[in-house]
């Protein structure tokens, strides 16, 4: 069986459902993008490593997980913790913004409570690790090491390793310290998922080409550059395999998961033995969708319908 394991935070998501009333779900950055590679392929092993509390909200986020046929062994729980909690607003052109409640959740000391060769015997196996800035940022710099020590042990046990920078910066002491880490994070992966914008306001690198150079430069060998307007480009050991144009949503919801869903759902198609270029497209038309609806998830019955007609797309 294929396997991806993401490593990172689940939340509570609280949404506007009306004046009086908000909508509970459960979703994360590394979690989202874990559960469209679930709804990708279902025979497809999606483990996370994270840690909850052993609370109410803590066992029905747990219940959520089963029903999105997660895999959560390696999920660790902590007695004096519960997990974190954030709220979604939406503007009229359906941008997003948020209101975070998670110091001294359960995910952010996920690092401290088993050793990292315990870690790497509880997790077993897998294809594909994937982390991103996010989880980093929530921990504390001691246990970021520790992270990237866990991440090292699953590659050399023969997983690839993909990263998603996904820059908050309210998360970091300051510009250089996102740098040092993302720089680290590059150094362990095989497969970088940069954005433009992020590098721009990291390391003032305004073209694809100037991100891709930068990633290359420190180890990775499959680069993805989101490029915005510019659309989406692909790189092989610096060699450029594929460029999908911007293609905008008829209507924007809801950005919210965007960028999760494009890498839950490239991933898995990679992990699929699909080639790049077939992948980054499969991508593109996921991510363009989920901007149609509201929340970080869609309903299985809404994904299917897109996967239907994702499916006569590619084959035209």
């Amino acid at each position: 069986m294929k396997s991806i394991l993401a490593i990172g935070e689940c939340m509570m998501e609280l949404t506007e459902h009306s004046e009086s009333l908000l909508k509970r779900a459960f979703a994360g950055d590394t979690y989202n993008a874990l559960v469209y590679a679930k709804h990708y392929n279902a025979n497809i092993d999606c483990q996370l490593f994270t840690a909850v509390g052993d609370d109410a909200t803590s066992g029905a986020m747990r219940k959520a997980w089963q029903k999105q046929c997660i895999n959560d062994q390696a999920v660790l729980t902590i007695d004096t913790a519960t997990v974190g909690i954030y709220a979604i607003a939406t503007d009229d052109a359906g941008e997003r913004s948020f209101s975070y409640w998670r110091k001294d959740s359960a995910a952010t000391q996920m690092m401290g409570v088993v050793a990292v060769e315990a870690l790497v015997s509880r997790i077993g196996s897998v294809d594909i690790v994937f982390f991103s800035g996010i989880s980093l940022g929530i921990l504390a710099d001691e246990d970021k090491h520790l992270m990237m020590q866990l991440i090292q042990a699953l590659r050399q046990k023969g997983a690839l390793v993909a990263f998603d920078p996904n820059y908050r910066q309210a998360m970091w002491q300051s510009v250089s310290h996102a740098k040092t880490w993302f720089d680290i994070a590059y150094q362990h992966c095989d497969i970088a998922l940069p954005g433009i914008e992020e590098h721009d306001a990291l390391y003032g690198q305004q073209t694809a080409i100037e991100v891709m150079l930068h990633c290359q430069s420190l180890g990775a060998k499959e680069i993805i550059v989101k490029s915005g307007l510019d659309g989406t480009y692909a790189y092989e050991c610096g060699e450029l395999i594929a460029h999908q144009p911007f293609n905008p949503a008829p209507i924007q919801v809801d950005s919210t998961a965007a960028g999760d869903s494009f890498a839950g759902t490239y991933l898995a198609s990679r992990n699929c033995e699909h080639d790049i270029e077939t992948s980054l497209g499969e991508a593109c038309l996921v991510a363009r969708e989920v901007v149609q609806h509201k929340g970080a998830i869609l309903a299985p019955d809404i994904y299917q319908e897109i996967k239907t007609a994702q499916q006569s797309l590619l084959t035209q």
